[in-house]
C-alpha cells in the first residue's frame, strides 16, 4: 500500500490490523484519518488519483447511504481507479467488530449469546456495542463506553481509547470475516489488490 486515509479515530488502528491479519507490510505506513465521513469524501478524488502511482486503501463506514456503490459513484468525481481500495464497513465499522463475537464477548465481559449474530442486519452497530457494553460486569467498561446519565453523546468518553485497545490486542479480522459479506469483500479487494 502506498497509502491509508480513514474516515475516523477507529478505522485507523482497524485498517492495520487488517493488513496485518493479511501479511500485507505496512511500516511506515501511518493512516490519514480525516476526522469523518464529510471530509473524507470531501478529499475521496484526490486519493483516487494517487491511486496511479500505487494502492491506496480508503475506510469509511456506509452509514445510512443505501449502498455502496451509490456513495461511491456520488462523490468521486471520476471512475474509481482500479488502485483505489475504497472499503465501505455495513453500516459502520463496529459491526465488524461485533462479527468477532468471542473477542468482543471476552473483551466486555458479556456473554456470547448476547452478541448480534448478524451484525450488518443493524440499523445501528455502534448503539448495539454499547448496549452490550451496559451488560458488562467489568465498571471500567461501563464506565467508559457507556455514556453518562443525561448525556447527549451515544458513546461514552473513553469509548475511543478503549476500542482501540480492542482492536490493537484481541479483534480478529479472519474469524470476522467470517461472519461479515462486507468485511469479506474488503479483505479480498486488499489481496487482490496488493499481489504481485
Amino acid at each position: 500500500m502506498r497509502l491509508i486515509v480513514v474516515e475516523g479515530a477507529l478505522e485507523a488502528p482497524a485498517s492495520l490490523k487488517l493488513l496485518d491479519a493479511l501479511e500485507i507490510p505496512a511500516e511506515g505506513l501511518f493512516p490519514i484519518n480525516k476526522g469523518g465521513r464529510i471530509a473524507f469524501w470531501r478529499d475521496a478524488y484526490r486519493y483516487n488519483q494517487v491511486a496511479r502511482l500505487g494502492p491506496v486503501f480508503g475506510l469509511v463506514d456506509l452509514q445510512g447511504a443505501p449502498c455502496p456503490s451509490g456513495l461511491i459513484a456520488g462523490n468521486l468525481r471520476h471512475p474509481k481507479h482500479a488502485d483505489f481500495v475504497l472499503r465501505i464497513a455495513e453500516r459502520m465499522l463496529e459491526s465488524w467488530l461485533l462479527a468477532d463475537a468471542k473477542a468482543v464477548a471476552d473483551f466486555l465481559r458479556v456473554s456470547r449469546s448476547l452478541v448480534p449474530r448478524d451484525p450488518e442486519s443493524l440499523p445501528h452497530p455502534k448503539r448495539a456495542l454499547v448496549d452490550l457494553a451496559r451488560r458488562s460486569s467489568v465498571r471500567a467498561i461501563r464506565e467508559d463506553l457507556v455514556p453518562e446519565p443525561g448525556s447527549a453523546g451515544i458513546v461514552g468518553r473513553g469509548y475511543t481509547p478503549r476500542m482501540t485497545e480492542f482492536i490493537e490486542e484481541l479483534w480478529r479480522p479472519l474469524e470476522a470475516r467470517r461472519n461479515s459479506r462486507s468485511l469479506e469483500r474488503a479483505m479480498v479487494a486488499i489481496e487482490n489488490a496488493t499481489d504481485p
